[in-house]
């Protein structure tokens, strides 16, 4: 009996939510410094905090694993048929953000807190302050987050489908940013995140997605989303996003085809990936996930 429980507590189902939510603690503590920081060294220091606060336990986690996760992405990118398919995510990521940013334009629903925060540091035309925010808000976040959610707890959960690993992974990257108006932007953000690794087989185009994103929410999408819709009008901008969103899913879902194709030529792996049914529960029911929610609800709304 207590070897079999020993031996259920060292499943990724219930290790992986316990490095999230140790992050999202870390995160929290860190949080507190540096709000008590002057405004001068709070890029140099959220830049440390997320290197610190993400990296050092997912290096835990790793070695603490064994060094070996259950089922590792690659770093490099297979060469092949892949650069079609990332610039069609990349249009979709675009065009798809900015159509639910759109409708909570429609709504009046606030979800510009990123860019009002910083329109101060803007207004200074700073080289330097460029550099600072770059870094610290757009190059390590999306490398350290994708490292967390797309390298480890998207690798640890996909022997229990790819589908459940992408859903997972996208729901703690939502969770991670304790915002509930802006919870389906990042999960959107964080399901073709997890989707582009898992058809790529490789970590760096979801960072590079990442990259992206962070530097859209950085410099401005919602404003340029705001002054599109007062100049060309609401209903014009709308049908002009969905089609050109529709589209490039089209065209992404094509090139998903083509990419598979190149690997049922030559298959990198010797067996298919489970049924995402058959680990369903494993996955969302588990009690260290059910316990990440509790936290995800609790910082969010009560602290």
């Amino acid at each position: 009996m207590k070897e079999a429980l020993k031996e259920k507590i060292k499943q990724p189902e219930f290790t992986a939510p316990l490095l999230v939510l140790v992050v999202f603690l870390a995160m929290q503590v860190a949080g507190v410094a540096v709000n008590n920081l002057e405004e001068g060294n709070i890029f140099i220091a959220l830049g440390i905090v997320q290197l610190l606060a993400i990296g050092l336990p997912c290096i835990a986690y790793y070695l603490l694993k064994g060094r070996r996760l259950e089922e590792p992405l690659s770093v490099i990118p297979k060469r092949g048929p892949q650069l079609l398919f990332l610039l069609f995510a990349a249009v979709f990521f675009i065009t798809g953000s900015l159509l639910i940013k759109f409708f909570y334009f429609v709504y009046d629903i606030d979800a510009s807190a990123t860019v009002n925060i910083y329109n101060t540091v803007f207004a200074e035309n700073s080289a330097i302050r460029h550099l600072e925010v770059i870094l610290s808000l757009i190059i390590i976040p999306a490398v350290c987050e994708e490292i967390l959610f797309r390298g480890i707890l998207f690798s640890e959960y996909r022997k229990h489908g790819t589908a459940n690993a992408i859903v997972i992974s996208a729901l703690c990257f939502s969770m991670f940013h304790f915002s509930a108006t802006e919870f389906p932007v990042y999960l959107f953000a964080g399901l073709l995140f997890g989707f582009t690794a898992a058809v790529t087989r490789s970590v760096i185009p979801s960072v590079a997605l990442h990259l992206l994103s962070n530097t859209l929410n950085i410099y401005g999408s919602d404003a340029f989303l705001r002054n599109t819709v007062n100049t060309n009008g609401t209903y014009f901008v709308g049908f002009l996003l969905i089609m050109v969103a529709a589209l490039a899913f089209i065209l992404l879902l094509s090139r998903v085809e083509t990419v598979c194709h190149g690997y049922a030529e030559k298959p990198p792996v010797e067996a298919i990936p489970p049924k995402s049914t058959q680990g369903f529960g494993k996955v969302f029911l588990s009690p260290s996930f059910l316990l990440l929610v509790v936290a995800f609800l609790v910082i969010t709304f009560l602290v």
